[in-house]
């Protein structure tokens, strides 16, 4: 079903609105653990629940990128310059909502630990140990990709909130769950 012409798919407005929560969830969970004590059992779960949100981000991002190539969206709203940024910043979202989640369980794999899905199931280890590799990728995840990834969601954020508010268009309201204008 191709995108409303002046709204978002209910599909796309649902799995927009489920990764920003997820994403928050696991930003806020590794946030919180790194206030423990490496050994303590609340960081263990902290990071427990931040693994688990990272791995439902992953799939439901592979369910977005699948829905939004089959659905389309619709005309972008605003200036060129903002369509091209927007579209920048959106895209490399999508690539950092990917690679983070497989860098945090190629990480854990080069650890030679397993990782729970909120107890459901778990991806176990197939790859051999390489602490150097763990190391080397934790460093990316936590020290690079992650914190892009928090100033590209603030960034569209900003550029929400800018054409609702200065702008005064439709953008923010047309990704509104519920029924599209």
């Amino acid at each position: 079903m191709p995108a409303h012409t002046t709204t978002w798919s209910p599909s796309l407005k649902f799995l927009h609105w489920a990764l920003f929560i997820v994403i928050a969830a696991a930003v806020t969970c590794v946030l919180i653990a790194g206030g423990y004590e490496r050994g303590d059992p609340a960081k263990g779960q902290f990071m427990f629940f931040h693994k688990s949100f990272g791995v439902t981000a992953l799939a439901l991002m592979i369910v977005w990128v699948i829905t939004r190539l089959n659905t389309g969206r619709p005309p972008p709203i605003g200036q060129a310059w903002q369509s091209r940024l927007a579209a920048t910043v959106h895209w490399a979202m999508v690539v950092l909502v990917l690679a983070l989640p497989i860098a945090g369980l190629l990480m854990s794999q080069f650890a030679q630990q397993s990782v729970s899905v909120f107890g459901l199931f778990s991806v176990p280890v197939w790859l051999a140990e390489d602490k150097a590799a763990a190391k080397a990728i934790h460093t990316i995840h936590a020290g690079y990709a992650g914190p892009i990834l928090i100033a590209l969601v603030t960034l569209h954020i900003i550029g929400a909130l800018w054409h609702h508010f200065i702008d005064r268009d439709e953008t923010l309201a047309r990704m509104r769950p519920g029924k599209g204008r």
